[in-house]
This record gives structure tokens, sequence and C-alpha cells, in this order.
């Protein structure tokens, strides 16, 4: 090829690689932007969800929990002073007390959609403490009136165990109440920081994105 040639053909081609790779470049920087803006997005829907549902569940365990202790205390009483004298007796007392429900659909939701992935790992391990929480504290409330009310465990002879045994039964479900009292704080705090941090980091991008834009 003539050398004249090559220097026209040559500067050409070097500026039309050029675009081609800023173009490229700057085609993935958006899909990166873009990208980071869903997860940030997501994370915030799932960050509002979590606060949502366990204000929900916190106004569940606080409106049990009074009843609770009451009646760990009536039986208690009953049981020191030997008042409870009947199988029936003792029965309606157990069944007076109802196992909270709790909800976990927006942990269930975050594992599923990947959310968790994306959040911090303070954060990640605050929900999940709450949830394994809950979890037990509904797993124990079930499985413990089921063998209270077992009748295998429901005569005469039996009595005095029984009683004595849904007292115990009663003080660790009211502390297993106070406990989720304090997770549920926690959580709340660290969920609230986590979604000031990313609605500042999403403000300040808005910020220097229409910067940006007028500068151009």
């Amino acid at each position: 090829m003539p050398a004249k040639a090559t220097a026209v053909w040559l500067p050409r081609v070097l500026v039309e690689s050029a675009l081609i790779v800023l173009s490229i470049l700057v085609a993935l920087g958006l899909d990166e932007w873009r990208e980071n803006r869903q997860d940030e997005e997501t994370v915030q829907l799932a960050l509002s969800n979590f606060a949502s549902e366990l204000r929900q569940n916190q106004a569940r365990v606080d409106d049990a929990a009074p009843f609770n202790r009451g009646l760990r205390s009536v039986m208690r009483n009953r049981y020191e002073n030997g008042e409870i004298e009947s199988v029936d007796e003792f029965v309606n007392m157990v069944e007076s007390y109802a196992p909270v429900v709790l909800q976990s659909t927006a942990w269930e939701t975050a594992l599923a959609t990947g959310s968790l992935a994306k959040m911090q790992y303070n954060l990640v391990s605050a929900l999940s403490l709450t949830y394994s929480l809950q979890n037990r504290y509904q797993l124990i409330s079930r499985l413990g009136m089921t063998e209270l009310t077992s009748p295998q465990n429901l005569s005469e002879e039996k009595l005095n165990l029984a009683v004595y045994n849904s007292i115990r039964y009663l003080d660790n479900i009211t502390r297993m109440e106070e406990e989720l009292g304090v997770i549920y704080d926690e959580a709340f705090l660290v969920i609230q920081t986590a979604m000031t941090t990313t609605a500042g980091e999403q403000s300040r991008r808005n910020y220097m994105e229409a910067r940006d834009t007028t500068q151009q």
C-alpha cells in the first residue's frame, strides 16, 4: 500500500477504533449505573418491608406479653398454694394461652430475590438474628402447648407435674418475649441507619448526575 494512502487511512481507522472502544466503555458504564441503581432500589424496598413487618410482629408480641406474664403469676401462686385441684381447671387455665403468630414474609422474599446479598453484613446479621429468635419463639410456643395439653400428661396423678411444667414453659415464653423486645429495637436501629445511608448515597448520585448534565 502506498505511503500516502496509509497516511490517510490509518488516522481514520484509529479514530473509529477509539470511538468504538469509547462507546463500549460508555455502554458498560451505563449498564453498571443502571444495575447499581436497581440494586439500591431493591435494597430500599426490602428494608421498608423489613421495618413494616417487624413493627407488626413487635406489636403482636407486646400485646400478648402482659397476659402471658399475668397467667404465669397466677399459675405459680395457685401452684404454690395448692389451689389447682383438677385436670379440668388446669386445662382451662392453660388453654387461655394463645401462641403469637409472627410473619416472616419479608425475610423469605429477600432470600428468594437475592436482596440480602446486596446488603451490608451487619444488617444481614441483625436481621438473621431477629428472625431466628422469632422462629424459635413460635416453635417453642406451639410445641410447648401441644406437650402441655397432651392426653398422656393430663391425669390426676400427673397434675402437679403438669402445673409445674406449665410454669416453666411460661417462664421460657415470657423471657423470650423480653429478648424479642430488645432484638426488635436493635434491628430497627440498624434498618433505619441502612435506609438513611442508602438514601444519602442515592441523593448524592442524583446531584452528581444533575451537575454533569448542566456542565455538558
